[in-house]
């Protein structure tokens, strides 16, 4: 058994979605054995977010309730929890004394998208970074400037160093990872009509590099804006944000609303993907741009779900068998066409989405995959060096 130390964004902001992104890390590498704790630090002022009153603030104890119901719920208590104020040294769930201790015992630190920059965590012998976020990390954003404190450098931009992807390696060997999920969540229940997703309209919007501007979802969603008037299949998006555009989408004939209720009630979100027809998305501007070859840790639900998806072109399919369960388009046409061949074989491409999580997302290949790569004595699953 390894003791893994995980770093993530689950107590500053416990929205469904992004608990979901961190949580099947925390979950995954405790139902395979290891001995798991998970840190998190306050990063800077009014950096947690209260669900209840919609507002940001330094109390993380709406955070922390939330995080530990949910270990609970998933019997995975026995996960120790610490959260850090930066400014004071204050630890929630231990003392100072606690985090070092358990940082200089681990054999494995992994920082999942550098959001988290305690100095402490050079205490920890083997380092890993996990990229979530292509290009953006890349070009200086989510803790890049700490990028050579680690000694492996994960990414969700698979096609990183290859030809076909134009993003920057900044001095870096980048390795593909995928995020993992857990089946056992997504329990399929009975499809409504329409193809759904989840998703932030313009997030923290673009970012220059090299004299060219990369884009957030907005972008690559306005495109596809007139698709309804291509197909007969109901399309719906939870939106975060793009609260000026919605009423435009409406009329071209999507169904639209406020994600909040899903953001704020993890169950509902679970329900809502389990339920859907489902999933039909656009990706990030920026990572269509270069090519990346992201996969979405919301896509890996609605797969594991059994659930088809209809996804724009990021060159996933460099690395990804698609055409059955999982199948991408780049131009309007093409996605009327997808959604159309989907519809043709429901029940076949059903199965197909789910045997494609289990091949290459679920958490039992993905995170050994981790320790294996993990520097200085790699670590075995289920085993210390």
């Amino acid at each position: 058994m390894a003791k893994v130390v995980v770093s993530g964004y689950m107590v500053r902001y416990p929205l469904s979605g992004l608990l979901l992104a961190y949580f099947q890390y925390v979950l995954g590498f405790h139902r395979l054995g290891h001995d798991v704790i998970y840190i998190e630090e306050s990063g800077w002022p009014d950096s947690c977010f209260n669900p209840e009153t919609c507002r940001f603030g330094n109390d993380p104890a709406p955070g922390l309730k939330t995080l530990r119901a949910l270990l609970a719920q998933f019997d995975a208590s026995a996960v120790k929890v610490y959260y850090v104020e930066r400014d004071t040294g204050a630890v929630h769930g231990g003392t100072s004394a606690d985090v070092r201790r358990d940082l200089a015992e681990a054999d494995l630190l992994l920082n999942l998208g550098g959001v988290c920059w305690l100095d402490e965590f050079m205490l920890c012998r083997h380092r890993v970074f996990v990229d979530m976020d292509p290009l953006f990390t890349q070009v200086g954003l989510f803790g890049a400037k700490l990028l050579g404190d680690y000694h492996v450098h994960l990414s969700y931009g698979v096609n990183i160093g290859k030809p076909q992807c134009t993003i920057p390696a900044a001095g870096y060997e980048w390795r593909g990872t995928v995020p993992p999920v857990i089946p056992e969540i997504w329990t399929p229940a009975p499809p409504a009509e329409a193809f759904t997703t989840v998703a932030h309209w313009s997030a923290y919007g673009a970012v220059e590099h090299d004299g060219k501007q990369f884009g957030q979802k907005d972008v690559e969603f306005l495109r596809l804006m007139n698709l309804p008037a291509l197909t007969t299949q109901k399309l719906e998006l939870a939106l975060s944000g793009g609260e000026e555009i919605r009423q435009t989408f409406r009329d071209a004939g999507w169904s639209v609303f406020d994600s909040e209720h899903l953001n704020n009630n993890l169950e509902q979100y679970r329900q809502y993907i389990c339920s859907s027809r489902g999933e039909f998305s656009a990706a990030k501007n920026a990572y269509v741009q270069t090519h990346s070859g992201w996969f979405s840790d919301r896509t890996v639900c609605y797969l594991a779900a059994s659930r088809p998806v209809v996804i724009q072109d990021v060159g996933a399919g460099d690395w990804l068998p698609t055409g059955r369960g999982v199948l991408t388009f780049s131009t309007i046409e093409e996605a009327a066409a997808q959604l159309a061949e989907v519809n043709s074989d429901y029940p076949g491409h059903c199965a197909e989405a789910r045997e494609v999580a289990a091949q290459f997302f679920d958490y039992r290949k993905v995170l050994p995959r981790i320790l294996e790569m993990a520097p200085a004595g790699q670590l075995t699953p289920g085993a210390k060096p």
